[in-house]
């Protein structure tokens, strides 16, 4: 009984620091101190920028080392290359561009929540026509990986279900192709 009193001591007293934590951080910042950039507001958080030519090179530089490496690690033959390179050029990023088919901030805000709705349902099934493309490439390459090399690529793609970035790690890399 002693036990079980101590412990809810414990964990009230632990969400009291908890709480009087929160408390102070919601406070606002005095009239001198420097504002601090707020996120957007959800509602206005699909309204992000196309990448610029910067941003869009710096990813195709991650995913060329990200390629280099699993084809290192798949220990690719010189009878799987063919296979290799349609595999890479069908996996490439030239699936529906959604910046394009995003309505402005002004064409959203006159749109009804059904229109809204149905937009987005339209830009789902554009993402789901361009992943049935790369499941089938994936599919035709795996079939002629040998079973060692079919286990790499199973270790790859677990990391797949985080979204198409995957877990980022401490270096800002990530982890799946």
């Amino acid at each position: 009984m002693f036990k079980l009193r101590k412990q809810l001591l414990i964990g009230i007293t632990a969400m009291g620091i908890g709480a009087m934590g929160m408390g102070a951080y919601a406070q606002n910042a005095p009239a001198g101190a420097p504002a601090v950039a707020q996120a957007p507001a959800p509602s206005e958080h699909h309204m992000h920028q196309p990448p610029t030519p910067e941003q869009r090179a710096k990813f195709e530089a991650r995913m060329a080392k990200r390629q280099a490496k699993l084809h290192q690690e798949l220990k690719i033959t010189p009878a799987q290359e063919g296979a290799w390179k349609t595999y890479i050029d069908q996996m490439k990023p030239h699936g529906p561009d959604l910046s394009k088919a995003r309505p402005t901030k002004e064409e959203w805000a006159k749109q009804t929540a059904p229109e809204r709705m149905d937009h987005r349902i339209e830009l789902m099934k554009k993402m789901e026509e361009h992943m049935s493309e790369r499941a089938a490439a994936l599919k035709q390459f795996y079939a002629v990986l040998t079973p060692e090399q079919q286990k790499v690529m199973d270790t790859q793609f677990s990391h797949m279900h985080h979204g198409e970035r995957g877990h980022r790690d401490h270096g800002g890399e990530s982890h799946s192709m």
